[in-house]
Order: structure tokens, then C-alpha cells, then sequence
């Protein structure tokens, strides 16, 4: 898909590189690990966790399964946690269970308070006042959405650091709160990259299309399915170049 200008959000949203890697406190034998070392709301962190050869970790945090990938040598296992803009801040404990000894540990997270600060806009009316017609239509493609976030997650198909989809700038951060036309709105739950018309956007992880589709607030819309809870969604493309179901990688352009 080329790129007129795009909206990407990550559900769990995945970071190419996270600073630094903490032992939580309380993790017996400094098995379970942690980046970066506090959660803040929106934000997400980088679970690690190291078992003898053989064995394999169940990790659940706030009432869900974490999926992970191992290494090669499968000794090292690694998932993403993320906590909600709404959450509030505390400690909440991880669970893992070591499968074949069946040792359990509970370790506290720690999500912290986060302030993204506050956006203005005016939009023409019609986009903020919906119709009878046009609300039939968001509502439906709000379901649709509704579906594939509350589907069963598949098995992880990523690999590795997630990529950024294209060079461009930070035109609208994560987390800021919406005023529209004086009216408050939701925040701001993805990132809008800058990027020139044409401009290929790079896979961000292997993954699966599970939905492309022309919806009245996001423009033309592709999500990506990287299994294991992880989902990348592209809005506002200037075309779009794949189909539901199709499987790529790393190395291949929407």
C-alpha cells in the first residue's frame, strides 16, 4: 500500500528497541525480566523470561494470557505486556508458571501515571455531527474492528524487533486527548507518521492481513494480525496492495 499520509497503531504496540532490561523484584533466581523498568499508561513493556532447556513459561498479567517466542534455544521466551491509557496506576503481578517443575512466581508491575497532553481541532461539521446514514455506517465499521480485537489470539508469528513502517516524522504522537470543535474526545490511540504520496510502507512483522476495507473515519485501512495479541493497523493510505489472508514477512511491502 503506497501512503498519502497514515495513522498507525499497534494494539500492544511494538518497539524496535527498548532501553535497558531490569530484574523485576520479588523474581526468584533472576529469571523474569523487564523493559523498560516501569509501565506508564498507554505504554507497554518487553517481558523476558529464562528457563533450563526444555522447560516453557506461562505468563498471565491483568487477567490475560502474555503469548511469547523463545530463542532458538528455546531458554529464553519473550512477550509483550501493555497497559491501558485508562489504567489506573499500581502494581499489578505478573504470574508465571515454570511448566515442568510447575513452580509458580508472582512479580509486581509497576504502571506508572502519564500526562500526553492535550490536541485542538476543528473539523467540518459533518465529520463531528454524524447523519442518520453516516452513523449506520461508522457502527458498522466500529464492529467490524470490534471483532478482530476480540477475536481469540492466534500463535505468535512475529520474530525479532518490530520495524518501522516508513522514515517519516512524528506528525501526531500517541496518548494526547482530543478537543473536536470544542467537544472532548477520545485520546489519540495511535501515531501518524509524515511520509510523501507513493511512499511504500514496509511490513512491521511477519503477520497476516486480516482486514483491509475504505472506513469513513480512517480512510482506506489495512490491520495486520502478528499473532499473539499483536495487531498493526494503517490508516488514511493513498492505495491499497494486499488482500485478507495473505501472509508476509519482514522483508516484503504492503
Amino acid at each position: 500500500m503506497s501512503l498519502k499520509w497514515t495513522a498507525i497503531i499497534l494494539t500492544i504496540i511494538g518497539l524496535s528497541v527498548l532501553p535497558g532490561v531490569y530484574d523485576i523484584k520479588g523474581a526468584s533466581q533472576s529469571d523474569i525480566y523487564l523493559s523498560p523498568e516501569y509501565i506508564p499508561q498507554g505504554g507497554l513493556g518487553l517481558i523476558r523470561v529464562k528457563v533450563n532447556a526444555g522447560d516453557r513459561p506461562h505468563v498471565t498479567w491483568m487477567k490475560r494470557t502474555v503469548f511469547l517466542v523463545p530463542n532458538d534455544e528455546e531458554t529464553d521466551w519473550y512477550g509483550f505486556i501493555g497497559a491501558d491509557l485508562r489504567a489506573k496506576p499500581g502494581n499489578y503481578p505478573l504470574r508465571v508458571i515454570f511448566m515442568s517443575s510447575g513452580r509458580i512466581t508472582e512479580v509486581p508491575i509497576t504502571i506508572t501515571k502519564k500526562d500526553y497532553g492535550v490536541r485542538r481541532l476543528t473539523l467540518p461539521k459533518k465529520m463531528v455531527d454524524l447523519d442518520a446514514d453516516t452513523l449506520r455506517r461508522v457502527k458498522k465499521e466500529s464492529q467490524e474492528m470490534k471483532a478482530l480485537w476480540e477475536a481469540l489470539p492466534t500463535e505468535p508469528l512475529w520474530r525479532g524487533p518490530f520495524l518501522r513502517p516508513i522514515p517519516g516524522d512524528v506528525a501526531g504522537p500517541f496518548g494526547r486527548r482530543s478537543v473536536i470543535n470544542d467537544q472532548p474526545r477520545a485520546p489519540h490511540s495511535g501515531v501518524d507518521l509524515r511520509g510523501e504520496r507513493g511512499t511504500p510502507i514496509e511490513a512491521m512483522n511477519n503477520g497476516r492481513v486480516a482486514l483491509t476495507g475504505d472506513h469513513f473515519f480512517t480512510g482506506l485501512t489495512v490491520v495486520v494480525d502478528h499473532g499473539g495479541g499483536i495487531q498493526s493497523m494503517f490508516f488514511h493510505l493513498d492505495e491499497i496492495m494486499v488482500q485478507p489472508g495473505q501472509l508476509y514477512g519482514t522483508t516484503i511491502n504492503l
